[in-house]
């Protein structure tokens, strides 16, 4: 019987709650500020745009952390899983653009701010350790 790879590592899954968090805390912080600052519709255009980032990095990251068999198992899902969030995001996008309610500029910097954040996270969390 092979054995299973667990991707139950306490820092793997940290760092991934981390990366969501911060998703969360861009997507929200910027969906206020453009609220206040030029309304509702910008401000739900904001929230709709990283909501899209979000849900579709979850996705990815609930794919990537289910237990395999193998590493090529492993490597298969995660394919897999940023496949799915491509299409996903695509396929959001053009719902939303159908819509023709959807104000741009909030909506793209908040999706963004969503990028920005899985990728500075990961960064920021190795800060501090030793390279060997």
């Amino acid at each position: 019987m092979l054995p299973l790879i667990l991707t139950r590592d306490p820092d793997t899954r940290r760092l991934a709650a981390r990366i969501l968090l911060a998703q969360s805390a861009s997507t929200i912080g910027l969906a206020a500020l453009f609220g206040l600052v030029w309304g509702l519709r910008h401000g739900a255009s904001a929230l709709v745009g990283g909501g899209i980032g979000l849900v579709a990095n979850l996705f990815m990251t609930l794919m990537a952390l289910r237990t395999v068999r193998s590493a090529g198992g492993a490597l298969g899902r995660l394919l897999v899983g940023q496949f799915a969030k491509v299409g996903l995001t695509v396929a959001l996008f053009v719902v939303v653009a159908r819509t023709g309610k959807v104000a741009w500029p909030p909506f793209l910097v908040a999706y963004v701010a969503t990028l920005v954040a899985f990728a500075v996270v990961p960064l920021m969390s190795g800060q501090g350790r030793d390279i060997k």
